[in-house]
């Protein structure tokens, strides 16, 4: 009897434990996320809850699915400090639209497999460790529109096949180790040099650098495919060719011919001369290039730097008047002269430049180079044409011209990309000090870039930098800086809030229609945000605004201006809450708007 009644009881738990286990077992995608996860070094335990006794993988750390069939739809796990490899399974997620796992510290290749995700929207794989090239069967993925894969040891040749990604409208791929030229076919041509920053053997149309012959000629390399024949402009580009050497050696034949000529008086008094000289102009002048980034004869650039007067003035500021420097082969640079005199010795003052001129950033001003002359000191920035942010919200923002809705959404989200790169990727971190619209350029694609080094102060320590004089513009400022001097991440924080409800209002800071409510326009806004006023806060000429993003930005930028510091969030939170409450999950939809500027 017993024994039957455990025969029974055994034959029960098996059949429970079987239908629990068909119930609840893991769909597929569940099982090659954890195959994904695998291979991943999850340092903190972000993806603890992760388990393969889920039923289904959609409430997982960073995971969405489509309601329908439960299959994955995004991955988002930046700023992680997750390790390792990605996994080739991912190619199995054949529904997977977007994948964000920047800002970690990823290495290995980037999987020729993920391009078998055929519905990828989005990819994000900028600030790792990642290495080897760009798969060729990328350009397979006939729905990406977004490709950010900066800041990597990734080298090789820009693969072509990113030409046929025709719905492409944002391409990231600076501060790598890519080299060649930048083959100019489909939308690959329509990028600028924003997209290839950082990669110095890089070369062709887009960065503006010809590319070489073996003989040190510029040449302009194929593109597509290579003639199998001959062809008749071939052979007429060989003999020109042919004929520029023979030219050019006549040249140097000509020369040696006339310097021999010379009597020895006269060539040793001409070289004493030239030593003299030289020796006397070295002496007040001095200038350099961080990484090679002004390719033109030191000659040139110093005659050009002497030559700026009044006319070529294009802004001033606190810190400085800015020229424009044009050099002959055309190329256009930003010169800022500082005005003030700086403590402490020339060496001290070069050396912090050289941290500054090694940063590389798509959404920072690359600075080329420094010039002391002997009246000045002398900035070498690039320059961008559309100018300032604060000329185009405020100087030329006309009904017809102002920025629409989706322009300010991206210029906020570049500019809070840069600044959270100052903050957190740079080592020393450094801290701004004075975010203000003038000090965002922008390109001509609307792409914002912070500028203005001369005020930032490089945090050597993990201690907050303290100083006797307050620097800023009034308006921006946070209440603690104001009070202490007292310069943080934090008091950058603050002003990038300001920033944002100067988006969103049209407003400068201090307006004066902010007199009689709450003074500046962070009181401004939270007196009409408590009387329901919501409308009455956008700025009436961009008329695309909808209210929930509007919500979404008010929300950020009340959090980046609240009162204590201490509960404002990082520039990092700043650009996940913009990125991902603003943009995801449907990335693309943001950037289709910019098809005009891409």
């Amino acid at each position: 009897m017993k024994m039957g009644i455990l025969l029974w009881c055994f034959s029960v738990i098996s059949v429970t434990t079987l239908f629990f286990s068909s119930s609840f077992a893991l769909t597929e995608d569940g099982l090659t996320l954890l195959e994904i996860k695998s291979t991943l070094n999850d340092t903190k335990n972000f993806l603890q809850n992760w388990l393969p006794t889920d039923e289904s993988p959609c409430q997982w750390t960073g995971i969405s699915c489509y309601p329908q069939d439960q299959r994955v739809r995004t991955i988002n796990l930046p700023y992680m400090q997750l390790g390792g490899t990605i996994s080739p399974s991912i190619g199995r997620l054949s529904k997977l639209q977007r994948l964000a796992l920047h800002q970690n510290s990823l290495h290995g290749n980037i999987p020729i497999e993920i391009t078998n995700c055929s519905e990828l929207r989005a990819i994000y794989l900028r600030a790792n460790y990642l290495q080897g090239g760009i798969p060729a069967s990328i350009g397979n993925l006939s729905h990406l529109t977004i490709l950010d894969l900066s800041s990597n040891s990734l080298k090789g040749a820009i693969t072509s096949s990113i030409g046929r990604l025709t719905r492409l409208r944002s391409l990231n791929l600076s501060t790598n180790f890519f080299s060649g030229e930048i083959p100019d076919i489909g939308v690959l041509s329509t990028f600028g040099s924003s997209s290839f920053i950082g990669n110095l053997d890089l070369c062709g149309q887009q960065v503006h650098k010809p590319c070489r012959t073996s003989l040190g000629f510029p040449a302009v390399l194929p593109h597509a495919e290579i003639p199998t024949k001959r062809s008749s402009h071939y052979i007429k580009g060989v003999m020109i060719g042919a004929m520029s050497i023979m030219g050019l050696a006549l040249v140097v034949l000509l020369l040696f011919l006339w310097t021999r000529l010379l009597s020895k008086k006269e060539r040793a008094a001409k070289k004493y001369t030239e030593v003299r000289k030289q020796k006397d102009h070295e002496a007040t002048t001095k200038l350099i290039t961080f990484h090679g980034d002004l390719p033109y004869p030191s000659c040139e650039i110093i005659e050009k730097l002497e030559a700026l007067d009044q006319e070529d003035v294009v802004g001033s500021g606190g810190f400085g008047t800015v020229y424009r420097m044009v050099m002959n082969d055309c190329g256009t640079f930003a010169v800022k002269r500082i005005d003030r005199s700086r403590e402490g010795s020339d060496q001290v003052f070069e050396r912090e430049l050289e941290i500054l001129g090694s940063i590389k950033h798509i959404n920072l001003v690359n600075l080329r180079g420094y010039c002391r002359l002997p009246t000045s000191k002398l900035l070498i920035y690039d320059y961008l044409a559309m100018g300032s942010l604060d000329d185009v919200l405020h100087e030329h923002g006309t009904e017809d011209q102002s920025l629409n809705w989706s322009d300010r959404l991206k210029i906020a989200l570049g500019s809070a990309r840069g600044l959270s790169y100052l903050h957190h990727d740079c080592s020393p971190k450094i801290v701004h000090r004075d975010i203000k619209s003038s000090n965002i350029l922008l390109d001509e694609n609307l792409e914002p870039h912070v500028s203005d080094f001369g005020l930032a102060k490089l945090l050597v320590d993990e201690d907050a930098h303290v100083t006797t004089v307050v620097a800023g513009t009034f308006g921006y400022l946070a209440p603690e800086y104001l009070q202490s001097g007292r310069a943080t991440e934090k008091s950058d924080v603050y002003s990038f809030g300001v920033l944002l409800l100067e988006l969103v209002t049209g407003k400068r800071p201090t307006d004066p229609s902010f007199v009689k409510r709450g003074l500046n326009v962070v009181g401004w806004m939270n007196t009409l945000l408590k009387e329901n006023r919501l409308e009455d806060i956008v700025d009436k000429r961009c008329k695309d605004a909808d209210a929930e993003t509007v919500e979404a930005i008010l929300e950020v930028a009340g959090r980046c201006t609240d009162a204590n510091p201490d509960d404002r969030p990082s520039m990092n939170e700043v650009f996940q809450l913009l990125e991902q409450e603003v943009i995801s999950p449907y990335p693309s939809d943001f950037y289709e708007s910019h098809s005009d500027y891409s």
